[in-house]
């Protein structure tokens, strides 16, 4: 059955591998997001802990998606949201200076050592031997151990793929034996949770539109609204997931006209 747009207010869309490959923006992409805000909210989410809020938008805006900064969610952000909200304080944090820099702005206190009382990872370029030393030590301690995300590469241009958080969330979580206490970003349904609640909108009233069954869809079973995934997986056999191979199918897809 066809989703007809009277059915739902609120779109909700990955960006690495569904609106753009590294700096470059997928073929319809903002065609299709201007034709959505014409009769509903859009918002973005990532998993991509080493950007913003603010550099994810200049990014999309750059690239000719026009949007707010309101309507972006990067795990950078909102991993330093829930350390405030869960009072998580004086924390050592794997990742970028955006990242260390979104935390200490949400009055966490960031630690550059092992002295830390907790451990806080996100995507790391200079991720080396010292960082894991770091990271180890906070969690011998009985630290918490929080991460952006487990995933295990990310999609850049020519179809080619980096590694991702979860390459050093393995490497921290294997040296320490255990498993992180909690996972902000996608499968995780927290950061889904937080635009349901900023926009006063039910699971009912959500797609949300990804490439990535393990990662994008999963998310979405999880908070049990609509999806759509961008590409055909053997994998997805949930009749509920519908599945297109381009952008510019999604329109009509979900018009069915």
């Amino acid at each position: 059955m066809p989703l007809t747009l009277q059915e739902k207010k609120l779109f909700a869309f990955d960006l690495d591998g569904t609106l753009y490959f590294g700096d470059k923006i997928a073929e319809g992409a903002s065609e299709l997001v201007s034709s959505l805000q014409q009769v509903g909210q859009v918002v973005f989410f990532t998993n991509n802990s080493s950007k913003t809020n603010a550099e994810i938008h200049a990014k999309l805006v750059k690239l000719g998606i026009a949007c707010n900064l309101e309507e972006v969610y990067a795990t950078s952000t909102t991993t330093a949201m829930y350390l405030h909200d869960e009072q998580i304080n004086n924390v050592y944090v794997v990742g970028s200076k955006g990242f260390k820099e979104e935390i200490s702005a949400c009055g966490v206190q960031v630690v550059e050592n092992g002295n830390a009382d907790h451990l806080v990872v996100g995507l790391d370029f200079a991720f080396n031997y010292e960082t894991i030393s770091q990271a180890l030590t906070v969690l011998l301690k009985g630290g918490k151990f929080i991460v952006c995300n487990e995933d295990a590469s990310f999609p850049v241009e020519n179809n080619q793929s980096k590694p991702g958080c979860g390459a050093m969330v393995g490497a921290i979580a294997y040296a320490a034996q255990r498993k992180p206490d909690f996972i902000v970003g996608k499968p995780n349904t927290y950061i889904l949770s937080k635009i349901a609640k900023t926009y006063g909108v039910n699971q009912e009233a959500i797609v949300v539109v990804g490439d990535s069954y393990e990662s994008d869809i999963q998310m979405a079973l999880n908070f049990q609204c609509q999806s759509i995934l961008i590409g055909k997986s053997d994998q997805c056999i949930d009749m509920s997931v519908m599945q297109v191979d381009v952008l510019s199918d999604i329109l009509q897809f979900i018009t069915g006209n």
